[in-house]
């Protein structure tokens, strides 16, 4: 038994004796006055649950016009829901798919639902109006009373000019939303129960839709979180590649790409302290100042750039290249024997044998190299720091032994070929 709202209930007769042999058959079938009959309570159960299962604002909208419609008579349902601005939107039906068209998205401003309210037969919580017409009806509200025919004569037959609103509300009474019902199923007012029914089940969306909003808000307030913790990591992983870039940029040379000292001082540094063998090897061009000289700064940056591309393609490619001066560059390749470091010399020598190709013309781009190696467990006790430093003079020294070497051997080599033309002149 589920009893009206006391303020403006309807006066209901007392029901018979509980003794009496009909009673229960009569309360399931039909229901008494107040009373909703066993039929009525599962399609009952049934919407609620289909209500509370909804998913967001739109869906819990549908479900509520789909559940009146399958628990009470009314074949024509419209749900209207409060927006921020205080009036109501038609934003779910249930009936023909013309009172769809017609109904859904229409606003109705609250100031009409209110007089509308007003003016209507209280039946507790509901409202009833009997005198519905399109010209008093406000946008949204109005329902499809099709087929309904006017039966002045009969009391309890559903008119076309009537309708029942049902108000929705929360927990304080604040309206959330409103229900519009009309086109009873049996063509009757509608019993009772079945105003309980849709008091019930008002009360229940009221929350549903309370729920729904607060999904919704708060799915938002999650996305806009989401959002920003995108934004924060994008900024995160912005910034470190910044760092990382100037980190590159710190570590080599802005010409070539290679390594500059700093780079090649940390690797060379932390190889040495792991006790890896490595070799060492200085290079430096011969004769470069008379490219710059001869061709301009262009071409000499050109022939840079072509030459840290000759030493990257003649080592493994975790060895470290780095260039250290103008026309000074370095070689760093670790975890190879002694053999293997003089292949590897070898190897560069051969990459500065061909031409290079600078402003139309074929020049050949000798170096001088210079070979330091470490051995696995170096029998000096220095510091990898020091030992770094102690391995580059070396590689250095040697180096400018061989420039000085083969520029002495080209001394000798022109003053014999001098002599060797004035005896044969």
């Amino acid at each position: 038994m589920v009893p009206a709202d006391q303020a403006g209930a309807v006066p209901r007769p007392v029901a018979p004796d509980p003794s009496t042999s009909d009673r229960g058959s009569t309360v399931v079938e039909k229901g008494l006055e107040g009373h909703i009959p066993l039929s009525a309570l599962r399609p009952l159960h049934r919407a609620i649950s289909g209500v509370n299962a909804a998913a967001g604002l739109d869906e819990t909208m549908q479900a509520i016009a789909d559940g009146v419609a399958s628990c009470t008579p009314f074949r024509n349902v419209a749900v209207n829901v409060v927006q921020d601005d205080g009036d109501l939107r038609c934003c779910a039906t249930a009936g023909p798919a013309e009172l769809r068209e017609a109904l859904l998205g229409n606003t109705c401003p609250r100031k009409a639902i209110e007089g509308l309210l007003e003016g209507a037969e209280a039946w507790g919580n509901l409202r009833f109006v009997r005198e519905l017409t399109d010209d008093t009806t406000p946008e949204g509200i109005h329902t499809f009373p099709a087929g309904i025919d006017s039966r002045p004569d009969d009391s309890e037959l559903w008119q076309p000019e009537y309708a029942l609103l049902v108000p929705m509300r929360d927990g304080s009474g604040e309206l959330v939303g409103m229900l519009s019902v009309d086109d009873p199923s049996d063509g009757r007012i509608p019993a009772q129960w079945v105003r309980d029914v849709l008091d019930m089940f008002a009360e229940q969306a009221g929350f549903a839709i309370l729920n729904a909003r607060r999904h919704e808000e708060a799915a938002a307030r999650m996305a806009r979180l989401e959002q920003e913790h995108e934004r924060l990591r994008e900024d995160i992983a912005e910034r470190h590649r910044r760092e990382e870039h100037l980190r590159h940029q710190a570590r080599h040379d802005a010409l070539t790409g290679l390594a500059n000292p700093i780079e090649l001082g940390e690797r060379l540094v932390a190889l040495l302290a792991d006790q890896i063998p490595l070799a060492v090897i200085f290079c430096d061009l011969d004769r470069f100042k008379e490219v710059n000289d001869n061709h301009g700064h262009g071409a000499g940056d050109l022939v840079l750039r072509l030459v840290a591309e000759r030493l990257r393609a003649a080592v493994r490619g975790e060895d470290v290249v780095a260039r250290v001066g103008g026309d000074e560059f370095v070689v760093v390749a670790a975890g190879i024997g002694y053999d293997e470091a003089l292949a590897l010399v070898d190897r560069i020598d051969q990459a500065f044998s061909h031409p290079v190709m600078v402003a139309g013309e074929r020049m050949l781009v000798r170096a001088s190299l210079g070979l330091a190696y470490e051995p696995a467990r170096p029998e000096n006790v220095l510091a990898p720091e020091e030992r770094a430093q102690e391995l580059l003079g070396s590689a250095d020294r040697e180096m400018y032994a061989r420039k000085r070497s083969r520029a002495s051997f080209t001394r000798l080599t022109a003053r014999a070929l001098a002599r060797r033309a004035s005896v044969a002149g």
